[in-house]
């Protein structure tokens, strides 16, 4: 019997023994430590998980606050991208702006930041001139009395070497010199001469003697033309319908070098006219109306070009005639 385990069970009916194998007794604690160790394992396994699942999810609650960092920067960034823009804009408009007052147009090559260089430097000019006016005011006097010494001879240089007078008979100037809406694009930009309406085929003349450095066509200009004159003087003319000079030809004031046309981007015949000095576009009204016998009326209004220069290169060229 040492071998068996004997389980009772009692109800209202009585009681009851049962002999069990002592295999079988160690068949049920082995079954019921499984159990335990079963739950037990599971218990650890699902605390782990959980212990794991937490990371994940503290992880991911890491993940998303910083997603949501980057989201703001990001948009910090596009609207400090947005400020910059419009600064810029503002800048560039300003800048426009002094450019129309001061008269003159933007260096052919100059990027934006040149520009403002430029612009810098004419300002703090303009600030030193104020502080020295009297001595400008002497400087202009003394300068006034130099060109009424000019000569009939020298002027005669001036008047053919430097562009002006009427190039052709024209209707209108239908676009002026400086910044305006361009006609086709329907944007602000800078309009580097004049645009003269006439019909076409209507003949252009030289405004000086000079040598013909370019004549095809060239972009938006349509069939373009440059010559280059004296003391770093160019002139160019767009849209011409004909040319009637060629590249590395000479011309003389008062020849005819082209024909008005509409070629390029253009809304109708019409000559587009620039005057350029040392690389730099000037207005081409203040040529055009220039009146040679008075030489106050050019050098007054056009303070960009080095006017004591050039009397005295023409000076020098009058000696080695002589």
């Amino acid at each position: 019997m040492k071998n068996r385990l004997i389980i009772t069970i009692s109800d209202i009916n009585g009681s009851k023994q049962y002999n069990v194998h002592e295999f079988i007794k160690h068949a049920i604690l082995w079954v019921l430590l499984m159990v335990v160790l079963t739950a037990t394992g599971t218990y650890f396994y699902v605390n782990m998980l959980n212990k794991k699942i937490s990371g994940l999810n503290e992880k991911n609650r890491i993940v998303k606050q910083e997603n949501r960092k980057l989201n703001i920067e990001k948009i910090d960034l596009q609207n400090k991208i947005k400020d910059e823009k419009e600064k810029l804009l503002s800048m560039n408009e300003k800048l426009q702006e002094i450019e129309e007052a001061i008269g003159i147009g933007p260096d052919i090559n100059a990027t934006f930041f040149d520009r403002v260089d430029e612009n810098v430097k004419k300002i703090k000019e303009t600030k030193r001139k104020n502080i020295q006016k009297l001595e400008e005011l002497k400087a202009q006097t003394e300068k006034k009395i130099e060109i009424e010494k000019i000569t009939a001879l020298q002027k005669a240089f001036l008047v053919n070497g430097i562009p002006n007078g009427k190039i052709l008979n024209y209707r209108r100037v239908s676009s002026k010199f400086g910044y305006r809406v361009h006609p086709v694009t329907k944007r602000k930009d800078f309009h580097a001469g004049l645009d003269l309406s006439a019909s076409n085929g209507t003949p252009i003349y030289a405004p000086a003697n000079g040598v013909v450095e370019y004549s095809d066509k060239k972009g938006a200009y349509g069939n373009f033309l440059l010559i280059a004159h004296s003391y770093g003087f160019k002139t160019a003319y767009g849209h011409l319908s004909k040319y009637a000079v060629k590249s590395g030809e000479y011309v003389s004031k008062g020849q005819v070098i082209a024909y008005v046309g509409n070629t390029g981007r253009s809304t109708g015949p019409h000559l587009h006219y620039e005057i350029r000095y040392l690389n730099k576009w000037v207005n081409p009204k203040i040529f055009i109306n220039w009146d040679p016998k008075n030489i106050n009326q050019i050098t007054d209004k056009v303070t960009k070009v080095h006017w004591s220069g050039i009397f005295k290169q023409i000076q020098k060229s009058i000696d080695l005639v002589k």
